[in-house]
């Protein structure tokens, strides 16, 4: 049996690493899942930096997940090349983030992203399975 609600947020996820890194940073695209899928995991643990608990694995990922984010913004830095996308706007940014404050941000966007977008599709396919009449056309 597929599970809509996780398929949507898989299919998020991926709409959202394209809208943030656009198509160049595809390399990366693997490692930022995995890092962000076991921080997730960990979001609503109990804070208790353990090693084996799953707050620390969370910890640990998302130190992970800033340094490959901080790796594409240097390497980005290093090309000048302006991109169209939302990582470039907040390299772009006239208040001048830090690296550490773009990946925050970054992090945040997918976080909300993924949630939030998926639980809307997912309620919405729930409401057009149940009411079959409210995607007929008259």
């Amino acid at each position: 049996m597929i599970n809509s609600f996780q398929e949507m947020k898989t299919y998020i996820f991926n709409v959202a690493l394209l809208f943030i890194l656009g198509k160049d940073e595809i390399h990366c695209r693997e490692d930022l899942k995995r890092c962000y899928y076991i921080l997730e995991k960990g979001y609503n643990s109990m804070p208790i930096n353990l090693p084996g608990t799953l707050f620390h694995k969370a910890m640990k990922a998302r130190k992970e997940l800033a340094q490959i984010l901080a790796k594409i913004i240097s390497v980005r830095r290093e090309m000048k090349h302006n991109y169209n996308d939302l990582l470039g706007s907040f390299m772009g940014d006239k208040e001048g983030l830090t690296d550490e404050q773009i990946a925050d941000n970054v992090i945040g966007v997918i976080f909300a992203a993924r949630d939030t977008t998926a639980r809307f599709l997912h309620g919405s396919l729930n409401t057009l399975e149940r009411i079959p009449v409210s995607y007929k056309l008259s």
